[in-house]
């Protein structure tokens, strides 16, 4: 389901979204608590490239672990990377259900794809 890209360090958890599954955001979500055990508040580049409403419609299979781990991670800062209207479109309903969801990043933007470094400097950004 996912792939972590090189830009990983310490806090910082980038990684690259395909199709999702269960067992996917189970295993998302593990490094998430570990890394939030290890560092306390993490941030989150996720890029999701080439989404297609059928790409979409997997990542429903996310409501169940975020309902269970949700609450054992702390995303301060959330950078979704995206191409499409599908990746938008998921980015923007969990922005609007933000305030209820156990899985609630403290600042979310969503960059295009072409604004990558963009998005990993202000992930990086001090305070």
């Amino acid at each position: 389901m996912f792939e972590l890209l090189d830009e990983t360090s310490e806090n910082v958890i980038a990684i690259r979204v395909e199709e999702g599954t269960r067992t996917g955001y189970q295993e998302l979500y593990s490094l998430f608590v570990e890394k939030s055990d290890q560092y306390g508040r993490i941030h989150v580049y996720e890029e999701v490239p080439n989404w297609t409403f059928g790409t979409f419609l997997t990542h429903l299979h996310g409501v169940i672990p975020d309902l269970r781990y949700g609450p054992e991670f702390d995303i301060d800062r959330y950078a979704g990377v995206g191409d499409t209207r599908w990746a938008k479109l998921l980015f923007d309903w969990w922005r609007v259900i933000r305030p209820i969801w156990p899985v609630a990043p403290d600042e979310m933007r969503y960059f295009d794809r072409t604004e990558s470094e963009k998005a990993l400097v202000w992930l990086s950004k001090e305070g």
